[in-house]
């Protein structure tokens, strides 16, 4: 067994203990039940899982403190998957104090995005396998919020696209194997992401509801469609310019 996979066994385990520690009281706060724990463990887990299975591609023999950054957001994805179970209180007219507490745990995971990065860059320890970790966990996160959002009647169905395009792009991307994998840094890219997520957080805040928050979160599903769409023709191009070269 390699080095890092039992240091990361060891670092997930410990994150494990931790919210399995946390989620209960977490649930009375939400005035949930052992569902709230169940749904947290289950989706935690199954990140854990999938990041080790991914090891293979980590270049270190150490995890990384960035990585141990990302798998405590991770955990606390997992929190928020678990409102999934009081859904309904979300909702227009809802319980406050439950909608703030979730998106203070929201904010901060979104916070420590920014330090996972950093760290990787500090102590030299960046990696393809840490920059997908990082990824995922903050698809996974923006995809629950935009289901959040939908479940909890605080935007239409159509808000799911705004954390759904993403695994639409990489299913295009698989039946397409010729379009170019590489994109091109973009400052639009990331300000059009910084707006899909802070649409989300303020989307699920009690002092934002519909009608206005179908118009924001509509007018963030446009300018992610458009940031998808350039970004594919742009592929599409490379990919074209490479068979004819």
């Amino acid at each position: 067994m390699r080095p890092v996979f039992r240091e990361a066994l060891c670092v997930f385990g410990a994150i494990a203990v931790a919210l399995a520690m946390t989620a209960p009281a977490a649930a009375k706060l939400a005035a949930s039940d052992w569902r709230f724990v169940v749904v947290a463990l289950g989706v935690y887990g199954s990140i854990a899982a999938i990041a080790l299975a991914g090891l293979d591609d980590h270049p270190h023999r150490r995890l990384g403190v960035a990585n141990m950054i990302t798998g405590f957001r991770a955990g606390l994805t997992a929190l928020v998957a678990a409102a999934f179970t009081e859904f309904e209180r979300l909702g227009p007219g809802g319980d406050e104090t439950l909608a703030w507490a979730l998106v203070s745990v929201v904010l901060l995971a979104l916070a420590l995005d920014g330090v996972d990065g950093f760290a990787a860059r500090h102590h030299g320890t960046h990696s393809d396998f840490g920059g997908r970790f990082d990824m995922e966990v903050d698809a996974l996160l923006i995809l629950i919020l935009s289901l959040l959002a939908c479940a909890s009647g605080k935007a239409g169905v159509f808000v799911v696209f705004l954390g759904a395009m993403r695994y639409g792009y990489l299913a295009i991307h698989a039946m397409l194997p010729r379009l170019s994998k590489t994109l091109r840094p973009s400052i639009l890219r990331k300000a059009v992401c910084v707006i899909q997520v802070s649409v989300l957080c303020a989307v699920m805040t009690p002092v934002v509801e519909p009608p206005f928050s179908n118009a924001i979160a509509l007018a963030a599903l446009a300018l992610l469609t458009a940031s998808f769409a350039r970004d594919l023709f742009d592929q599409v191009r490379q990919g074209d310019g490479r068979k004819t070269g």
